[in-house]
C-alpha cells in the first residue's frame, strides 16, 4: 500500500492590525473568507501612536472577538510599531532596519528593559480586552538577541521571524518559507516578489509555508491581488493553520 501523503500547512497572517488600518483589515478578511482561508493569525499593534490603544476602537475589538470565536488567533505585534532610538542588534539587523523599516522596527531600537516593559504592557492591554496571546512577532520581523530569552521569561510560547517560527519551550525552529504583500512602495514590493520567487522551490516541498498580508493600500494594490491569487492556489493543497497550531504540526 502506498504511503499516505503528509498534509501540508499554510499560515495566513494579517499584520499591523490597528484602529488606523481597520477598513483595509476588514477588506482583507473579506477576501480571505471568499478563499476559505480560515483560521488566520492577526498580528495586533496594541498601542498605535496616532489613534491610541486598541480599546479606543470598539469596532476593531468586536471584529477581533468574532475572529477568535471562529478559530483565528491574536499575536502581539509590538507596542507602538515605531522606532524609538538608534538601531541595535547585529549588523544584518541594523542594515535591514535602515533599508526597509526605517520607522517601524520597534524591537530593533530598544534596550532590553524597554523591550520587557513593552511586552508586558502590550500583553496586559490585550488581556484586559479579553484576548490571551501566546505569540509575538516583532515589527518588520526585526529584533535584538535578547528577545527569545525575554519572551521565554515572560511565558510566551513562540516567536515569529520572517523565515522561522521559534518554539520557545522546546527551542525548536520551524521553517516557514514565505510569500506576501508588504504594503510598501513599488521598489519594496518588487524586492518582496523577487524574494518569494527565490523561495518558490523551497515552498513547494516545505511542510508549512507563510503568506503575510499588510493592510496598507491592500484593496487598491495589484501586488496584493497577485498574492491573493497565489494563496488561492496554495489552498487547493494546503490546510490553513495558525502559528500556534503550527507548533504541534508534524514537520
Amino acid at each position: 500500500m502506498a504511503a499516505r501523503k503528509r498534509e501540508q500547512a499554510v499560515i495566513v497572517s494579517i499584520h499591523d492590525v490597528a484602529p488606523a488600518n481597520l477598513v483595509e483589515v476588514r477588506w482583507l478578511l473579506g477576501r480571505l473568507d471568499e478563499l476559505g482561508a480560515r483560521p488566520r493569525s492577526l498580528l495586533v499593534i496594541s498601542s498605535d501612536r496616532r489613534d491610541g490603544d486598541l480599546g479606543r476602537s470598539p469596532d476593531l475589538v468586536n471584529m477581533l472577538q468574532a475572529e477568535v470565536r471562529s478559530g483565528s488567533e491574536i499575536v502581539l505585534h509590538g507596542f507602538t510599531h515605531r522606532r524609538e532610538g538608534p538601531w541595535r542588534g547585529s549588523l544584518a539587523t541594523r542594515v535591514r532596519a535602515a533599508a526597509f523599516a526605517r520607522e517601524d522596527a520597534e524591537f530593533a531600537s530598544l534596550a532590553w528593559p524597554d523591550q520587557r516593559a513593552r511586552l508586558q504592557s502590550g500583553r496586559k492591554l490585550l488581556r484586559d480586552l479579553g484576548f490571551e496571546v501566546s505569540g509575538f512577532c516583532p515589527p518588520a520581523w526585526l529584533s535584538t538577541p535578547e528577545l527569545p530569552d525575554l519572551l521565554r521569561e515572560l511565558g510566551f510560547r513562540y516567536l515569529v521571524e520572517m523565515l522561522w517560527v521559534h518554539d520557545l519551550r522546546s527551542r525548536r525552529r520551524i521553517a516557514v518559507p514565505w510569500l506576501g504583500y508588504l504594503g510598501a512602495g513599488p521598489l519594496n514590493e518588487a524586492l518582496v516578489r523577487a524574494g518569494a520567487a527565490l523561495l518558490r522551490p523551497w515552498r513547494a516541498h516545505a511542510p508549512a509555508v507563510s503568506v503575510f498580508l499588510h493592510p496598507q493600500g491592500a484593496s487598491r494594490s495589484p501586488a496584493c491581488a497577485r498574492v491573493l491569487r497565489e494563496l488561492a492556489l496554495l489552498l487547493r493543497e494546503r490546510r490553513p493553520v495558525t502559528y500556534g497550531e503550527l507548533l504541534d504540526w508534524p514537520t
